[in-house]
């Protein structure tokens, strides 16, 4: 491969149709329909037997006998309760048949995990026996994985994560090295990596109070804050909540385009898009930007650090004080207010940051009870924590130097609803510094470059993902045009209570708290 992508970028892709887990899943499901034919085979062997023992009464005394009716009647009777038998039994190991590929490769997997761990603490406890030369020792083994051939800096960083926890035990001495193994044996350590070191990273922040407990306020964005051909109005002058005419394109880059143009929308911005199908029904667009914010743990914007923890670790909400999603709430409100109503298909689409909100709204039983969300795209995100249900399609496009996708410690599952597709760009120029190679793999107009490769038809990889946004958009054709409606909401991230300072300070602070909630209400401006 890394001849072929010398001049053009090449796709690599795993899940969705055409995939081991695919194809299992659609074995699993001929099994429910061979136990189903079973089943009625089941009715028409006991009426044939019915009949059998009905004309054997009938014909007692009857001369001449009709013993060769009868005997092919048995015949038929027999040869059709094996022919039901074999099918039941069939369709018993087909239906189990993903289940138990399932159960193997999981096994396969923790096998191969426990003998990267020991090789890890072998390296380490190689590096540490170097004594004061243990930090070259480090450098070697990474300079290692580094010139490992056709391995992008994505699978490297993510080698070196899932490996610091016996390598550093190993590289303190043989006494820590036991004690993770004794670890291992005992079944601790078991939870998923990525998730744990979220978990902690946010409780440090929760404990050392740099994260406050708030509640988001949102409120409508009148056109001329977001889009620069509407004329501007003096201060104060009315403005209107109907949205504007909007055209998307029912593509993977069309989509992605609509993270695109969140990031230049007001800080904590996301666009909302009604486009009416053919058949009457609507379907909503929820596009969000990735990361706003890096200034400080937690701003009033929610695009921030306290933000993308909050998204890593949404299913263990109540394990902390900020027990509730704001960036769901955001959606939430913001499709309430456009008019969107219950059961109403919704798509969601983020870049980086917004990835990880959308994977993880998806994930959420209590987001879903209340937003059927039908297929999420994004691109840049570590997000394969996210337990997103069959029923959701997901489309997640990752570069092979993209650290950033790496923060979720390995790649997504190759299930049949979700298809990571890993690009391979041609190099930069010799000599490129790696701060330029680590942000071009990031940048979103480089996914969207991606995007508009895969909306080829020759890229087969890819056509149940065009297949899905066509028939959520109710285009006639992949790529089309379809009409609809936009607006922009601003959400704003408000702390419950007022940060520490002196009396007079927690005072002026609440006071402009309630300032800012009532400016962020929907609608005012």
């Amino acid at each position: 491969m890394a001849e072929e992508y010398k001049e053009r970028t090449v796709f690599s892709v795993e899940g969705g149709p055409g995939s081991v887990s695919y194809t299992l899943a659609e074995i699993a499901g001929a099994g429910v329909e061979l136990g189903q034919l079973a089943r009625d085979m089941l009715s028409l062997v006991e009426r044939i037997q019915a009949e059998w023992f009905w004309l054997n009464g009938a014909a007692a005394g009857a001369a001449p006998y009709p013993h060769g009716p009868l005997d092919a009647l048995l015949n038929a009777l027999w040869a059709g309760r094996r022919v039901q038998e074999d099918t039941a039994a069939l369709a018993r190991k087909t239906a189990q048949a993903g289940a138990s590929y399932a159960a193997a490769e999981a096994r396969n997997a923790a096998i191969t995990a426990r003998l990267e761990s020991l090789a890890a603490l072998r390296q380490g406890l190689h590096a540490g026996s170097l004594g004061p030369l243990a930090l070259f020792g480090v450098a070697q083994n990474i300079a290692t994985s580094l010139r490992k051939p056709g391995t992008g800096l994505r699978d490297v960083v993510e080698k070196i994560l899932n490996d610091a926890g016996p390598y550093g035990a190993g590289l303190l001495g043989p006494g820590f090295g036991m004690a993770y193994l004794l670890s291992q044996l005992r079944g601790q350590g078991t939870s998923t990596p990525g998730v744990k070191q979220a978990f902690v990273l946010r409780k440090l922040f929760d404990t050392a109070g740099l994260a406050h407990p708030g509640h988001m306020v949102v409120r409508q964005l009148p056109a001329q804050e977001w889009d620069s051909a509407e004329p501007s109005f003096p201060s104060g002058h009315a403005s209107s909540t109907e949205g504007r005419p909007w055209t998307v394109k029912a593509s993977i880059e069309g989509l992605l385009d609509g993270s695109n143009d969140a990031y230049k929308y007001p800080p904590g911005s996301i666009g909302v898009v009604r486009v009416q199908r053919p058949d009457g029904t609507p379907v909503w667009l929820v596009h969000l930007p990735g990361t706003e914010d890096w200034s400080t743990v937690d701003s009033a914007n929610p695009f921030d650090m306290e933000g993308n923890l909050e998204g890593l670790t949404a299913a263990q909400a109540e394990a902390f004080k900020q027990q509730e999603v704001l960036m769901q709430q955001l959606i939430k409100e913001s499709l309430r207010a456009a008019g969107a109503l219950p059961g109403e298909e919704v798509l969601l689409t983020g870049h980086s940051g917004g990835g990880i909100h959308a994977a993880a709204a998806a994930a959420d039983p209590a987001f879903l009870a209340e937003v059927n969300v039908k297929m999420i795209v994004i691109a840049g995100a570590p997000a394969r924590n996210a337990e997103v249900p069959a029923s959701t399609a997901v489309l997640d496009l990752q570069n092979e130097h993209d650290l950033v996708t790496a923060a979720d410690f390995g790649p997504p599952a190759p299930t049949p609803n979700w298809v990571t597709v890993t690009s391979h760009r041609p190099p930069l120029p010799e000599g490129t510094d790696l701060g330029d190679i680590l942000k071009e793999a990031h940048s979103l107009d480089n996914y969207l470059d991606d995007a508009a490769a895969l909306d080829n038809p020759e890229n087969s990889a890819t056509d149940g993902s065009r297949e899905a946004i066509k028939t959520i958009l109710g285009a006639g054709v992949a790529g089309a045009a379809v009409a609809g409606t936009k607006w922009v909401f601003q959400g704003k991230d408000v702390d419950d209570q007022p940060r520490s300072g002196t009396k007079s300070e927690k005072g002026a602070g609440t006071k402009n708290k309630s300032e800012r909630s009532d400016r962020y209400k929907l609608g005012v401006r």
